[in-house]
Parts: structure tokens; sequence; C-alpha cells
């Protein structure tokens, strides 16, 4: 009887160690595959605005990065996935959040890339519930492919825009300079 029970508990924590991390009651994956590609998680962490804990940020990459030039220019493929973990998220309030990322990352002039942005941000456009996921899948040279849970909603062709819009997250000035510290694995 010893001998199942240590047997058992030897499976148990074995299996827990092939498992993402916990944060914020979202269990963060080792690894996702978009595009027939496989990401591996890079860094996580929550994006908090005050003491509010909004959405959970994992940053995916097909190798292990601590620089975000490696992402924002290239050559790494990514994933950015945002699991919101607050019922205060309205679809409102992301198109707003995101639009002033945007213009953040560059400078107040987003006019060059303004349609884009504003196909983009139609991804935000249904109802948002805790729980929801939104997956943007970056591939320099091409672009972003943005997904609502594993629902595909838009593909922009733009590699200028994919550098922009990672930038909200992983730039010099992000939207919460933790959350980038704790996607870069830091």
């Amino acid at each position: 009887m010893k001998k199942i029970f240590a047997a058992l508990m030897l499976m148990f924590f074995g299996l827990a160690a092939f498992a993402g991390p916990s944060i914020a009651g979202v269990d963060v994956s080792d690894s996702v595959s978009y595009g027939g590609k496989q990401y591996s998680l890079n860094g996580a962490g929550i994006r908090k605005k005050l003491v509010l804990k909004l959405y959970v940020g994992s940053l995916y990459a097909e190798k292990k990065i601590t620089d975000e030039k490696d992402v924002l220019k290239g050559p790494v493929s990514s994933v950015i996935r945002l699991d919101i973990i607050s019922g205060i998220i309205t679809s409102k309030l992301m198109k707003e959040t995101v639009q002033e990322g945007f213009d953040k990352a560059m400078g107040g002039d987003t006019s060059s890339l303004q349609g884009r942005i504003d196909s983009f941000i139609a991804v935000f456009s249904d109802e948002i519930n805790k729980g929801d996921s939104f997956i943007f899948v970056s591939v320099p040279g091409k672009g972003v492919t943005a997904y609502k849970g594993d629902k595909e909603l838009v593909v922009i062709n733009d590699d200028k825009f994919r550098e922009v819009l990672f930038t909200i997250w992983l730039g010099s000035d992000p939207a919460d300079k933790n959350l980038k510290k704790d996607m870069l694995g830091g």
C-alpha cells in the first residue's frame, strides 16, 4: 500500500512539474502553438492599475529572450496573451486603453497606422467578461494575428504595426513596468 501511495505521489508531483504557473487564478500554460509554431512561456505577471488587478499578461516566444528588442525588432516570433481577471474591464475601457497605448508608443501621432489600429481595436468590440483571453501572435516581417479565445478575429499584415503593438507591453515606456519585467522573465 505504501508503494502505491508513493507511486501516486510521485506521479502527481511529477505531472505538476510540467504544468505552468498559476497567477491570480489563471493557469498559465508552459507552451502554446499557433500557425504550426510552438512557443514556450518566457514570463508572465499581473497588469495592475493603482491597486486593481486587471489581467494576467503572458509572453511566449520561439526561444528564451531577456531583451525586448528580439521581439520588437525581430527576429523572434512571439505571442502575448491577456487573461482578463477583473470584472471592471469593459469593451469601451479596453478600446480606450489600447488606443492610449498606441498613442504613447507612437509619441502621440498614430496617423500613419490609425486604419490598422482601428481594425485591431475592433477585436475588443464584443462584451468582455472575466475569464476572457486575448492572444496576439507576432511574426516579424509579416504582422500580427489577434484572437479572442480560440477565435481568430483579425490579421494585420504590417510589420511596423506589429512592432508598435508589442511596444505597448514591452517598449521603453510600457503600460506596466513590473508586467514587462515579469514577461521578460525577470
